[in-house]
């Protein structure tokens, strides 16, 4: 299973999901096991996250849920710059995978949301691969998470909310 570092955008949030235990999972909430992520997926989550997780609780999007995945984008399929050091097989480090986490999920906010996430009530954090999801799973994505600023509840999709 892979193992995911979380990066905080917005420092209110503090650590954006809740305890996910890599092992078997022996409570009735389904989980996202991080091979199986996808826009769309509601994610409910209590507060404590650690630095990595390999999987989370998901829960049904008309329901009450803390939070949203509105992109997935693979790090190896975007044309970085011209360096020549810039190799899919080569973990580019966890300052390298934020930076472009960043940018990636500015870039797909607005397009998921209908707003700009400068000017929506709705705040956005990431998911990296680690290095032992990078070279032990061929882990590239970056998941692109949303959840209000005020950390309230959502019901319902947030995907052309206009938040």
């Amino acid at each position: 299973m892979r193992a995911r570092s979380l990066i905080g955008v917005v420092a209110a949030l503090g650590l954006l999901l809740g305890a996910c235990s890599s092992g078997d999972d022996t409570n009735e909430t389904p989980v996202l096991k991080l091979s199986d992520e996808g826009p769309g997926t509601c994610l409910q989550v209590p507060d404590d996250l650690p630095a990595e997780v390999a999987k989370l609780p998901v829960i049904e999007c008309s329901v009450e849920h803390t939070h949203e995945i509105y992109a997935v984008v693979d790090y190896a399929s975007t044309s970085r710059t011209s360096d020549t050091t810039a190799n899919s097989d080569v973990f580019p480090g966890q300052e390298a995978l934020n930076t472009y986490a960043e940018q990636v999920c500015v870039r797909e906010f607005e397009p998921y949301v209908g707003v700009s996430a400068f000017d929506s009530t709705l705040a956005f954090t990431w998911l990296t691969p680690t290095l032992s999801s990078w070279n032990d799973h061929d882990d590239r994505a970056v998941l692109c998470v949303l959840n209000n600023i005020d950390r309230a509840p959502m019901v319902g999709s947030k995907k052309g909310s206009g938040q």
